[in-house]
């Protein structure tokens, strides 16, 4: 009887020192301090846009969506279970391979805050668009040229392009050049953000005195279309790491040659979501280190 008894605790004992372990275990992930690095992750989306972003400060930043919900599971995977809050979410432009995903995020997560162009889009998931963040109450935030968005930890990210204010208007031509470009930088290295834009307006902001846009790291716009990537805009730039938001055997051709063929040129280091999968970029403000998931 009493080796019976001995063993019944021997069990008790050994499962209370399991819920302790598992209890401080925990414990320690929950308050573990941010870490000392910038990581910027392209996530794997298929034939869309979507960009997650956490600093040292532990601040999160989601930059577009992607073409439907898989966003949620690659969120999945970078956010514990326990965090349903994202600090700032970004759309550059509201075409559906941009905005559907974060209608999808909007709805599940709670978002601090919403930087937009404000231009209108006709578009049922438009519409979907407005009336979640209309329900949800959550602040918006109208970008213009020069805003400089403090991060935390000495992160920031600056609005490069549109020059002009487009809340509330149509856009007169194609809504791709509306998107937003912006500059995330971080002690000596830097990711600039592209959107949708195509040749004239990188033209543009390479001929501006004032748009700094030599960066380490480029997400190329437009999905590597054609009608993107221009010279001139490539060596203002002068990216080492260029990455390619792309989904695998697209119906529209992209990557193209012809934009392969100039980050060639340039020397470009070239990850494509197609055939590396997630690109994650980790910035400690001196270098940078690259990690692909599939």
């Amino acid at each position: 009887m009493k080796k019976s008894r001995f063993i019944k605790n021997l069990k008790f004992y050994f499962l209370g020192f399991l819920a302790a372990t598992a209890f401080l275990v925990w414990f320690v992930v929950l308050t573990l301090p941010p870490g000392d690095s910038v990581s910027v992750n392209y996530l794997d989306v298929g034939q869309g846009d979507a960009i997650f972003i956490q600093t040292p400060a532990g601040n999160q930043v989601l930059v577009d969506g992607g073409p439907d919900s898989i966003i949620l599971s690659r969120l999945g995977r970078l956010m514990p279970f326990y965090d349903r809050s994202i600090d700032l979410m970004i759309l550059t432009h509201p075409q559906l391979d941009h905005m559907a995903g974060l209608i999808e995020v909007a709805k599940r997560y709670k978002i601090g805050r919403i930087l937009t162009t404000g231009v209108l889009y006709n578009s049922p998931a438009f519409a979907e668009w407005q009336k979640v963040i209309e329900e949800k109450n959550i602040p918006v935030t109208i970008a213009k040229k020069g805003q400089k968005i403090r991060l935390g930890s000495g992160v920031y990210f600056e609005i490069l392009h549109p020059e002009k204010d487009l809340a509330g208007k149509y856009y007169s031509g194609d809504v791709n050049n509306a998107s937003i470009v912006g500059r995330l930088s971080f002690g000596k290295n830097s990711f600039l953000l592209t959107g949708d834009i195509e040749a004239p307006v990188e033209i543009g902001l390479a001929a501006e005195n004032g748009a700094n846009l030599a960066s380490d790291v480029l997400k190329v716009a437009h999905h590597g279309s054609k009608t993107s990537s221009s010279e001139e805009f490539l060596k203002a730039v002068g990216p080492k790491i260029a990455v390619i938001q792309v989904g695998r055997k697209n119906s529209y051709g992209h990557p193209t040659r012809e934009v392969l063929t100039r980050l060639g040129q340039f020397g470009t280091q070239i990850f494509r979501n197609d055939i590396n999968g997630t690109v994650e970029i980790l910035s400690n403000g001196r270098e940078l280190k690259v990690k692909t998931e599939r």
